[in-house]
């Protein structure tokens, strides 16, 4: 596989490849990524975290029932600063919110699943020689977390949170060894989470969140991977796989999630 070289530039995926089920009563009519938070639609916060990185290109996957949301109105309102208040007759902004970043969108091309939201992005900007992952529904407003993976050493590496049994149902548990994973449960139940706390203890377990770096032979290696019949093809399966042979460091944070796609209280 031909590899582009980056030049100093970061790629990213933005992960918007799903339907919002879990709040039908909002995402039937636009993505859940755009559900407003602290005045704005959460998308905003995802991309004024991207920024940060300097110069960006990303590729935001998102699920094909957005299509034309998307590509009729969203993608001007994120990428042109000035359309608004051209509209508005307002005084132009002075540029661009995010100057250094390249954003494209792309409707989700395969099985629905996070990967192929990886992948159609993989292809989509050149196979780059790593690629970051930011889920467009999980916000962290007490920390940066994209920063924090590219201040690690390299290679692939998740950003993860403190443990607790409360929120274990509805994230993957990492079981980790001196800063590495070592093994993975997705959404595992009460009695699931007992057994990890007592094989492993709870200061061994850790919280799956919605941002990753990973490197290309991570991406590659997802090419080619093909989950069993019994497992779901979800990333975080794909990176509990991958670290049986290859290490992948987990990267800890202590700010709380806004999940987008969790039910409206």
């Amino acid at each position: 596989m031909e590899l582009i070289e980056n030049q100093g530039r970061t790629e990213v995926v933005i992960a918007a490849g799903g339907l919002g089920t879990r709040r039908a009563e909002w995402s039937r009519y636009l993505p859940k990524e755009f559900y407003p938070v602290q005045g704005i639609p959460g998308i905003v916060h995802v991309l004024d975290e991207i920024a940060q990185m300097g110069c960006v290109r990303a590729a935001m996957v998102h699920h094909p029932y957005y299509e034309h949301f998307i590509h009729a109105w969203a993608s001007r309102a994120l990428v042109d600063s000035q359309g608004y208040a051209r509209a508005a007759e307002r005084p132009l902004p002075h540029g661009p919110r995010w100057p250094g970043l390249d954003l494209r969108f792309t409707a989700q091309q395969g099985p629905y699943s996070d990967i192929t939201s990886v992948l159609n992005a993989d292809a989509m900007l050149d196979h780059p020689h790593e690629l970051y992952v930011a889920y467009a529904d999980n916000l962290y407003p007490e920390d940066d977390p994209l920063l924090r993976l590219r201040d690690t050493d390299g290679g692939t590496s998740v950003i993860v949170r403190p443990y607790n049994r409360t929120e274990a149902p509805s994230r993957g548990v990492i079981v980790c060894d001196r800063g590495f994973m070592v093994d993975l449960v997705e959404k595992p139940d009460e009695f699931t989470a007992s057994d990890l706390e007592r094989e492993h203890g709870p200061d061994s377990l850790v919280l799956l969140e919605g941002r990753a770096r990973t490197d290309r032979s991570f991406l590659d290696f997802l090419w080619s991977y093909r989950p069993g019949r019994a497992m779901e093809p979800k990333l975080s399966l794909a990176l509990s796989v991958y670290a049986r042979t290859h290490p992948v460091r987990v990267c800890p944070i202590s700010s709380p999630v806004t999940d987008l796609g969790s039910p409206a209280p």
